[in-house]
């Protein structure tokens, strides 16, 4: 009788152990599970501040959309933009005023805003990724076909803040597009950065330039300028005898440009990323 007490004490004390160790083995679990695992929870404050973007698409009927530039999101639900836009064959530069948004729990939302420039009210849809820290952009009005990416460069209240010196260093690039008469280009390269004793901004690059399957190596030397609200633009000249001017808006700390021709009849665009 004895010995059975005994032996039903150890089982059921087998059975207690094995219990607790499998409860403290779940919540341990629980407390260190991977975050992609919990439900999305945003507010309009995490999809605030100053975001660096580019959008490229099609106007439908009309030809290339491309926009370059920033918008603002504040906390308490409005915005604005002040953006370089490619409509066509036209290059202009395209305040947006009067803006709205709104951010889903989900990590989703909406907004608008006004760009006289296009006698139009804009309007659009988002998702906030990487803590808020990018914003993917769906356009939704009817007859365009827009997408891109935002990158904040400011925290909200805050204002951006670069000059020719955030963006000195080496660049790996790629774009796309077209340029009159030519419907189809792609170019890939480098080029660096660098500054006189003035502070002004120079460069030098070389690159592959892709003209409807034809490949043309080049040679590139340019200028540029860098705002403090960390958009910029620049000129260059290459070996066959072209002169380009371009915009762009600095992302990421100066690790990644966001480029767009500036010429008319060119629509072209693409990113730079830091090499060193």
């Amino acid at each position: 009788m004895k010995n059975q007490k005994k032996a039903l004490l150890a089982i059921a004390l087998t059975i207690a152990v094995i219990f607790l160790t499998t409860a403290t083995h779940n919540l341990v679990y629980a407390q260190n599970a991977p975050t992609a695992r919990r439900a999305p929870a945003c507010t309009n404050g995490t999809a605030s501040g100053t975001y660096g973007y580019r959008m490229a698409g099609q106007l439908v009927g009309v030809g290339p959309f491309l926009v370059n530039g920033l918008f603002t999101h504040n906390t308490d639900g409005t915005m604005d933009a002040d953006v370089q836009l490619v409509v066509g064959e036209q290059s202009f530069p395209a305040p947006g005023t009067g803006g709205t948004f709104k951010t889903d729990n989900d990590c989703t939302g909406s907004g608008k805003f006004m760009v006289a420039a296009l006698n139009l009210e804009v309007t659009y849809n988002f998702i906030v990724t990487d803590g808020g820290d990018q914003i993917e952009l769906l356009n939704t009005n009817p007859g365009v076909v827009l997408h891109g990416v935002g990158r904040r460069i400011a925290k909200a209240g805050k204002a951006p803040s670069c000059n020719n010196g955030t963006i000195l260093g080496s660049y790996g690039y790629r774009l796309d597009g077209k340029i009159p008469n030519v419907p189809l280009v792609a170019i890939a390269g480098t080029f660096t950065h660098s500054v006189d004793d003035k502070y002004n901004g120079t460069w030098t690059g070389t690159d592959t330039f892709n003209a409807m399957g034809q490949y043309l190596p080049r040679v590139n030397n340019g200028t540029y300028t860098l705002g403090g609200n960390c958009r910029g633009k620049g000129f260059y000249t290459d070996n066959l005898g072209n002169q380009i001017n371009y915009v762009f808006t600095v992302v990421d700390g100066g690790d990644t440009i966001y480029l767009q021709g500036n010429d008319p009849g060119v629509a072209v665009s693409g990113d730079g990323h830091r090499i060193r």
